[in-house]
């Protein structure tokens, strides 16, 4: 689920810029999930926000193995995010934390991290660049 824009949005912000410079649009996703080998029958993609309930009815439909978290770049969002994504993924699934420790968004690690502190089914796996791994038990 992504609104794909062409720039990366925020919700309740109305930032235009986009400080990862990287393009974001529906072609994009399908070109690089297609690259990495993942058959296009097999890419559902909602446009909308994480947040957004009528998204969530609408995905956690299933379990699934990867899930990755590149929404809500404030604290609050990320760990909403992460609450929730404990529910979807399957057990053994991995979650990419996409912009841990980018200090463009302080935010996700804050959150990421306060989160896996507590009482939770993810453990870190490790981080690459700016991307956390996380596995659920």
């Amino acid at each position: 689920m992504d609104p794909p824009a062409d720039v990366q949005l925020q919700p309740g912000t109305a930032n235009t810029a986009d400080p990862s410079g990287a393009p974001v649009s529906e072609a994009v996703v399908r070109t690089n999930l297609e690259l990495a080998g993942v058959p296009s029958e097999r890419i559902r993609l909602y446009r909308g926000f994480s947040g957004d309930p009528d998204i969530r009815r609408a995905v956690s439909d299933r379990p699934y193995g990867t899930v990755i978290v590149d929404g809500d770049h404030f604290a609050e969002g990320v760990r909403a995010d992460l609450e929730w994504v404990e529910e979807i993924v399957a057990p053994g699934g991995l979650v990419v934390v996409d912009d841990y420790g980018d200090r463009t968004w302080p935010g996700v690690k804050e959150a990421a991290d306060e989160y896996l502190a507590g009482g939770t089914a993810f453990e870190l796996m490790g981080v690459a660049s700016t991307s956390a791994f996380l596995r659920r038990r």
